[in-house]
Order: structure tokens, then sequence, then C-alpha cells
């Protein structure tokens, strides 16, 4: 997949949202068909309690995003459609991490780590309301204990759970910096789990970091804000508000992600919106 190919497929994700959506389940098959998982070729055995996890977490939150967007209450960017971009975008890097695999180690399916990233990136805003952290992690931990039941639920090990409750828990923007500089200069496999941590964190914010979509999703993420932060939601709208977001919250350190090109696309618009102000102020 190229950076092309997943603009595209961001963009179709919205050409259906709200109406016709084709819900979180199908997006998740879509994902996991793309990393070799078919409904002819069981996951491993290890794996086969996160597909099941997945597929029911998947219908819950459509039922509840549903339900809360029936009544006006689905918040306006960390909803459905979020989910599936961070859904999307891993996929691309998690392909793209692939590639630095030996050959003859080629994959026939999503590997045990793959599965773990894919369940904490569906499940990572669960039941989210919009609103913002007051202490740290404070809504990734809502997340994390309306997962924990379901874990338990499909047979998933007490490993497993705890290593989604890590990635869900260092999505909270505020760590996001020291995880980049703890896998620098280290190498890079999904294995490790401070590596995979930070290929999450990029498919996060990946669609938000992109010249188009980014656009359109700071415009949500500021009527959403405004409900609970007008000054926040003000300045996010902002030039500056842009380009604080792209110097140190969009942050791509993995190799796949600079092949892809993600932060390339991120330093040209860092580079125009610097000479923008520029101009404005002189």
């Amino acid at each position: 997949m190229t950076i092309n190919d997943l603009q595209t497929a961001l963009r179709n994700l919205r050409a259906h949202w709200p109406q016709p959506w084709p819900g979180l389940p199908r997006v998740l098959d879509g994902c996991l068909q793309q990393l070799g998982h078919t409904a002819d070729r069981p996951a491993a055995k290890e794996s086969a309690p996160l597909l099941a996890c997945m597929q029911a977490v998947a219908g819950l939150i459509e039922e509840d995003g549903r339900a809360r967007q029936s009544k006006g209450l689905e918040p306006a960017y960390h909803n459905r459609l979020h989910m599936a971009d961070a859904m999307v975008a891993l996929t691309a890097l998690l392909l793209e991490t692939r590639k630095d695999v030996a050959a003859s180690s080629a994959q026939t399916g999503p590997a045990h780590a793959e599965w773990l990233a894919m369940l904490a990136m569906l499940g990572h805003d669960y039941l989210h309301d919009g609103s913002v952290n007051k202490t740290p992690s404070e809504l990734e931990w809502r997340s994390v204990r309306q997962l924990q039941p379901l874990m338990a639920l499909h047979g998933m090990s007490a490993a497993d759970a705890d290593i989604v409750k890590d990635l869900i828990l260092r999505t909270d923007p505020t760590v996001v910096a020291a995880s980049h500089q703890k896998i620098a200069g280290r190498r890079f496999v999904i294995q490790d789990l401070d590596c995979l941590t930070v290929l999450v964190q990029e498919a996060d914010i990946l669609a938000s970091s992109l010249p188009e979509v980014g656009q359109t999703l700071t415009r949500q993420l500021a009527q959403e804000w405004a409900l609970f932060d007008t000054p926040r939601a003000e300045q996010v709208l902002t030039a500056k508000g842009r380009l604080g977001f792209l110097r140190f919250g969009a942050l791509f350190s993995s190799p796949a992600s600079q092949r892809l090109g993600v932060d390339a696309l991120r330093a040209a618009q860092i580079a125009r919106l610097e000479t923008d102000l520029s101009v404005a102020t002189a």
C-alpha cells in the first residue's frame, strides 16, 4: 500500500460517512484481509481468541455508535470513523513493516503482534465522549476497563490482555514523544512492545497528519472540543495550532512511516505554514 492508496482509502471511508456506513465489523474484516487473514484461513491457535474478541468489540462499538449518533451524541472526531481511520492506517504501517522481514519468513496471515495492535487500535477510544484528559490516560483507562471483561470472556491470555492495555494507555498524546525517543537507534521489530507502541501511536494520528483529510479532521476536533474547552477549540483551528500539532504531536519515526512518506508530507506542511505565518507577521 502506498501513501496514495492510503489517502484514497481514507477518502472512500468519508464518502460513506455517516450514511451508508458499512460498519466497523466490515472495516475490520477488510483490514484483516489485507493483512492476509481470510475466512477460509483460520487464525493461529494463540491468535483465535484475539480474532473472536475483535469481532465482538467491533460489533459492540458499532451498535453503541449508531445509538449515540441517533441521539446526536456521537463525538464529532472520536467516533467510529476515527476508529476506522486508525485501523486502515495501522494496516498500511504493518504491511510496510513486513518489508523488513526476510523473504524466507514471508507471512501468510497476521502475526500475533499484529492481532494485538489491531485490537488495541479498534478499542482505543471505546466510549470516548469527546472530552479531554484531566488526569494521565483518563479516557484511555475508560476504554481499557470496557475491554478487559470482553478480552477475558473470549479467552485471551492475561499476557495478551496486558499488552493491549499498555498499547491503549500509551495512545495518551502526552507520552508519544517519550515513546519515540525510547526506540531511537533501536532495531525496529513489532515483537518489541516499544516498537509496536510507536506503530499504534502513529496510526492513531496518521489521518490527521495528512494535508487533505487532516483539515477536515481538525475542524471536527474543534467542534468536539468546543463543548468542553472553547479556547482550545478555537486555537486548534488556527495556523499556529496546526503548526503546533504537526511539530509536536504528529511524530513519525518508524521505518514504515518513513517509507510511506508520511513524515515528508508532514515536513512539507510545516514549511508552508511557517512561510505563511512569516509573511503574515512581516
